[in-house]
C-alpha cells in the first residue's frame, strides 16, 4: 500500500526540481521509464477521483433523500 509519507515525499522530490534533474541526467529509455511513471501517477488520480466521486454522490443522493422524505 502507498503510504502517505511516500506520497509526501514524491512531491517534495517534483517541487525541489530533482525530478527534472534525474530525467536529464537519464538515457532516453530511463526518461521514457520516468513519463511513464507520471502518466500512471495520473491514471491513478483519475481513478481515485471517478471512485471517490462515485461514493460520495451516494452517500450525499441518500441524504437528500432522506430530508426529503
Amino acid at each position: 500500500m502507498l503510504t502517505l509519507k511516500k506520497l509526501q515525499e514524491f512531491k517534495e522530490y517534483l517541487e525541489s526540481g530533482a525530478f527534472i534533474e534525474d530525467f536529464e541526467m537519464r538515457t532516453p529509455d530511463g526518461q521514457a521509464e520516468m513519463l511513464d511513471m507520471i502518466e500512471l501517477l495520473f491514471e491513478l488520480c483519475d481513478k481515485a477521483d471517478a471512485i471517490l466521486s462515485k461514493h460520495f454522490y451516494r452517500q450525499w443522493g441518500d441524504r437528500v433523500l432522506k430530508k426529503d422524505s
